[in-house]
């Protein structure tokens, strides 16, 4: 995906809402998968929905690695 540091810091930068999912969290995955599919409703390109699914599958990965650290979010 874009670079997601920079999107977030533009966020901060320029006072707009964001929303962070942590691989961390036990609903991120379940979210993401849910974002990828309201993205195809809306039209996203193709890349943008590429580039998602990567980062679904990135979460997959460490969450599977280290699932020591899987929590509920606090």
């Amino acid at each position: 995906m874009k670079d997601q540091k920079a999107i977030l810091h533009k966020c901060l930068r320029n006072d707009w809402p964001a929303f962070v999912i942590a691989g961390t969290d036990i609903c991120a995955i379940e979210t993401m998968e849910a974002y990828l599919e309201i993205a195809k409703t809306k039209g996203c390109s193709q890349a943008f929905l590429d580039d998602m699914q990567l980062v679904i599958d990135e979460m997959k990965h460490f969450q599977q690695e280290e699932p020591e650290h899987i929590k509920i979010p606090d």
